[in-house]
């Protein structure tokens, strides 16, 4: 999905809105309620229903009114913070602020700063593991906000000690074209864009600030949000997010068998690292992938057995052209200083352990008619490009560009921000995914869910760009559920089937 500038955002909004099935406040409608939508499944995981919500007098206090309109009729316990009187709201933010008033939802205007210091925002609004939702301003915000919008964003950020919070649309306080924080901003645990990826959003240094990135679809016409769209934003070319992906997810067969889904062997596993294989089998097993084989050894194979029962057992015997995707490598054990990748499969996933044995084999590339798709960490691709971690991460778009030219193979660069690149093409950003995720693991379900999804039929890069952003999804929600320092590979695993996309049946 193509990021758009402020001004590309505006021009679509305002051709939208000249269209009979988008005019008026259709658009708001739709943006507050996927708002909505999203607040309600947040709260949720937080075991709340107390959700308190700051608009300000643009039109992104009119996706707030919506938004707590609907949670409000869905029995949840809403407070409206309202930064302005409501005398100065105007076009579709009245008109969403008058449904608001007459649904009963409690608002209290706060337009002076000194308001927001008032005992009773501090105690009985909001009480522990709440959510508070950010609609202070919008994209077009230039410079450090001033006066009461300032005030207000610094509450919101207080509040996050105790509370989950949501932006709508961007971080108040966050330029939407350059990512530049000039004064107070949004700390964002999770944000909620609207039917394009801002340009902000490309920069590594507001990522923080955005949290998990949902962009939502809000019926806006592909003709119309695509028109005039940036062709690379900080080195790289589109968001990997969710609407773009459901469209590559073949359907699922109503007379389908276990062989309609594809066959996955994965092969790795040794003494010190035995669950390596059947934590990536664990993730193939989320794919939907029909089949999964573990050629590891027996300390594997016993712990197989325990966790992932559905998994044929074998030892390795390197006959690998019976299936529809390999994945080589998790746990498998350092490789000696002899030895070479000599691997060969139609659809091959190299991670961990298989990465370090490639990169000791400097002429390997894909045979005719394979594929490869490479998982690196930062360590991993600096050892396969010959160069520092330093200078991978120095310019993360580039290293996962070099590596999928020398490689001839898909490439993901894991870390803050992976990116997913294919030969001679351009990378791709994944914005879900968060601090917690970085523990052992994590990185063994991913190969497993991108082989799964690559072993259905779906071509390399959208295997990997799904299983990328699956990942990410599944490790927010459980972060947003246990919190990120107690987040591991099977927390993960666990809200996967939560996180993934799910293809259509017929």
């Amino acid at each position: 999905m193509r990021f758009v500038s402020v001004q590309q955002m505006r021009a679509a909004d305002a051709a939208a809105m000249r269209l009979p099935e988008c005019g008026g406040l259709s658009l708001m409608l739709r943006a507050g309620n996927e708002l909505a939508r999203v607040v309600a499944r947040v709260s949720r995981l937080r075991g709340t229903r107390r959700v308190v919500l700051v608009a300000g007098h643009g039109n992104n206090g009119g996706d707030i009114f919506v938004a707590a309109t609907g949670l409000h009729r869905d029995g949840f316990s809403v407070q409206v913070l309202l930064t302005c009187s409501p005398d100065i709201l105007k076009g579709d933010a009245l008109s969403a602020f008058r449904i608001l008033e007459r649904t009963g939802v409690p608002c209290l205007a706060c337009p002076a700063e000194s308001d927001w210091d008032a005992p009773e925002l501090r105690t009985g609004f909001l009480l522990r593991d709440g959510v508070v939702v950010d609609g202070v301003l919008g994209t077009g915000c230039r410079g450090a906000p001033r006066g009461t919008a300032a005030r207000a964003i610094r509450w919101i950020n207080e509040m996050r000690r105790c509370a989950c919070v949501v932006a709508a649309d961007i971080p108040s306080g966050m330029n939407g074209d350059t990512g530049e924080i000039a004064g107070d901003c949004v700390t964002a645990d999770c944000t909620v864009t609207f039917a394009r990826p801002k340009a902000a959003f490309a920069f590594a240094p507001c990522a923080e600030r955005i949290g998990s990135l949902s962009v939502a679809d809000i019926g806006m016409p592909d003709s119309i949000a695509d028109a005039d769209t940036l062709a690379e934003v900080a080195g790289v070319q589109q968001l990997i997010a969710e609407p773009e992906l459901r469209r590559w997810l073949p359907p699922r067969p109503w007379d389908a068998n276990k062989g309609t889904f594809g066959k996955l062997c994965i092969v790795g596993g040794s003494r010190p690292y035995p669950h390596a294989p059947v934590l990536a089998g664990l993730g193939a097993r989320a794919s939907g992938v029909g089949l999964i084989c573990l050629q590891v050894p027996e300390e594997s194979r016993t712990a197989a057995a325990v966790h992932l029962p559905e998994a044929i057992l074998r030892e390795y015997t390197a006959a690998l052209d019976g299936y529809d995707a390999v994945v080589f490598g998790p746990g498998r054990g350092a490789p000696s200083a002899e030895e070479r990748f000599s691997v060969r499969a139609r659809r091959l996933v190299i991670d961990a352990d298989g990465l370090n044995l490639l990169a000791q084999t400097p002429n390997a590339r894909p045979a005719e008619e394979t594929e490869w798709i490479l998982t690196p960490h930062p360590g991993e691709a600096a050892r396969l490009l010959g160069v520092s971690v330093a200078d991978v991460q120095k310019d993360r778009p580039a290293a996962v560009a070099a590596l999928a030219s020398r490689y001839r193979a898909v490439a993901v660069l894991k870390g803050a921000g992976t990116l997913v690149c294919e030969p001679d093409g351009k990378p791709w950003l994944n914005r879900t995914g968060n601090p917690g995720m970085a523990s052992a693991g994590s990185g063994d379900v991913l190969a497993g869910l991108i082989g799964g999804w690559w072993a259905q039929g779906i071509p390399a890069f959208a295997a990997a760009c799904i299983g990328v952003w699956s990942h990410g999804k599944a490790g927010d929600l459980a972060a947003l559920t246990e919190g990120q320092s107690a987040l591991s590979a099977r927390s993960i695993i666990a809200h996967l089937p939560a996180g993934r996309l799910t293809p259509p049946c017929v």
